[in-house]
């Protein structure tokens, strides 16, 4: 029994159905815009095959047909109007990077503000939480203090101070002591 080995991706074409491989060419930036507009005026069959052979002649600098091709009014008219769009191209290109150059020097601008807004937030709230903290601290002693002031004075059997709030006071040797009433009876018992 034959094992047949499973196939992942596309199914092959046959061989008279592939297309011939496509050359791929890079093109420099600076003739873009020509290639392009050479292109255009191909799909429009706005050029002969006798001018291409003209501008392939320029290019390769044969002398006497260079002549011929720039007398020609077909390849005049597509080199002044290609260097024509070139021209516009390129202004339009420094215009629009001066201001890309404006709007990310706007765009530093407002991120280093919000920055230093934001820092300025965080700095504050921190500061806030810090005085909420100490409030909170001083509000807890000033209750402590409040709390043990008007409390009863009176030391109980196990040696610790009486948490009720005190209703009486005694004087006893020139000191005000503060007492509830179950410690009243004691305090005036000693006295």
């Amino acid at each position: 029994m034959e094992h047949k080995t499973e196939k992942r991706g596309r199914k092959s074409l046959p061989l008279d159905k592939k297309k011939p491989p496509q050359a791929t060419v890079k093109i420099n930036d600076f003739i873009l815009p020509f290639v392009q507009e050479l292109k255009g005026y191909l799909k429009n069959n706005l050029v002969t095959e006798k001018t291409l052979v003209q501008l392939f002649d320029v290019l390769k600098e044969k002398g006497d047909q260079q002549s011929s091709a720039f007398n020609d009014p077909d390849s005049v008219s597509i080199v002044t109007e290609l260097q024509e769009k070139i021209h516009t191209l390129d202004a339009e290109k420094r215009l629009i990077e001066r201001a890309l150059a404006k709007r990310q020097e706007i765009s530093l601008k407002l991120t280093q503000e919000r920055d230093k807004a934001h820092l300025n937030a965080v700095h504050t709230e921190s500061r806030l939480e810090s005085l909420k903290s100490s409030y909170r601290l001083l509000k807890y002693d000033y209750d402590v203090l409040m709390h043990r002031e008007h409390d009863c004075m009176a030391i109980k059997c196990d040696g610790e101070r009486c948490t009720r709030p005190a209703t009486l006071e005694k004087i006893e040797q020139s000191i005000v002591l503060r007492v509830c009433h179950q410690h009243a009876k004691i305090v005036e018992k000693y006295s």
